[in-house]
């Protein structure tokens, strides 16, 4: 009842991309996953959010991240992680998790009136019941990600979960070598994580494709660039916005990588360097946007990061020239005004 009383309100939210055939392909994405005779249950809002997540209420609301379309290659990859979110919705595990959280603080509750009352130091027994929490809930993650793994196997998907994990370290060893930090590598979770490590899923998701051995069925990685290249600003617009250009620049490599390169993603890693904006980024920006123009699907605001790139690296002439060339092709654009005064100076 509260779950559903949130998402009255949560449906009307800004944060939620409004997309209705988005919508269609994906909930058309957990059908064949877990079958049409169960995935009515669900109801699919895609979050503008950039990071890899998603989740599903007890009640049959589905949330997907806009930063996890932005890291998968296919609909298989997708099936997965859909999978496992309706295995937490089928094995009940928020209404579970619900009850022993409850419980749990009722034990923590009376173990610290009963210490108060003895004078006896309840805190070792205390910590062990928050320590069973985390526990429980790894334990949990892992029953859905193999409930989500036999979805996957008895669908028209190949399974291709471990690529996903493998990916994901990846974007983080490269944000940590960007930072300089020390590369994580820690193939056992820590006390209060909540979720098996990426190293122990890698590790699992890999045995049991071995297992399986080859795999006939389509990836669907055709199907899942046509229906995300449409919306791919909305998609990568948190990444490139954010604070870890490292990670956003592999993200968006991954994907041109194996999903091929068009105009639209071109330009937006031009933006990625043109945003941060050292001198080097600025040269390099341009040349990705000058790339870009010369492939099919490249935005009119190509051009302006063309014309942009250039005034501020010093060829004022050239620059003038492509943002003329982008009022012509996006006459309504916002921010027309403020380009042609930039152009009148």
């Amino acid at each position: 009842m509260e779950m559903d009383e949130a998402e009255r309100g949560f449906r009307d939210s800004p944060q939620i991309l409004h997309d209705e055939r988005l919508k269609t392909y994906l909930s058309g994405v957990l059908c064949k996953t877990v079958g049409f005779d169960r995935c009515g249950a669900a109801r699919i809002y895609v979050v503008k959010d950039h990071r890899f997540n998603a989740s599903m209420a007890p009640n049959g609301l589905m949330i997907v991240n806009t930063g996890l379309l932005a890291r998968m290659h296919s609909e298989a990859e997708l099936s997965t992680v859909l999978g496992h979110e309706f295995g937490h919705f089928e094995l009940r595990h928020s209404l579970n998790r619900f009850r022993a959280l409850r419980k749990g603080t009722d034990w923590l509750a009376w173990l610290g009136m009963a210490g108060a009352a003895t004078g006896n130091d309840m805190t070792a027994t205390q910590n062990a019941i928050i320590l069973g929490f985390f526990s429980y809930n790894r334990e949990q993650e892992k029953d859905a990600d193999f409930l989500g793994a036999a979805y996957v196997r008895s669908s028209p998907y190949p399974l291709r979960a471990s690529a996903v994990w493998k990916r994901l370290a990846e974007e983080d060893d490269a944000t940590r070598e960007e930072r300089k930090l020390r590369k994580l590598k820690r193939a056992t979770p820590g006390a209060t994580d909540t979720h098996p490590t990426g190293a122990q899923r890698f590790a699992y998701f890999s045995q049991l494709e071995a297992e399986i051995g080859a795999q006939n069925g389509d990836d669907g990685q055709e199907q899942f660039r046509e229906e995300t290249s449409r919306i791919l600003p909305d998609i990568f617009a948190g990444l490139v916005k954010g604070n870890d250009f490292a990670g956003a620049d592999y993200v968006i490599r991954s994907r041109g990588d194996a999903l091929g390169w068009d105009g639209l993603l071109l330009h937006t890693r031009a933006e990625l360097y043109r945003l941060r904006g050292n001198p080097r980024d600025l040269i390099t920006a341009r040349q990705f946007y000058e790339k870009a123009i010369t492939l099919p699907g490249a935005p009119p605001e190509s051009w302006r990061g063309i014309g942009l790139t250039a005034m501020r690296t010093g060829d004022t002439e050239n620059g003038k020239v492509a943002l003329k060339e982008y009022l012509a092709k996006a006459p309504t654009s916002n921010d027309s005004a403020a380009i042609k005064m930039l152009l009148e100076n």
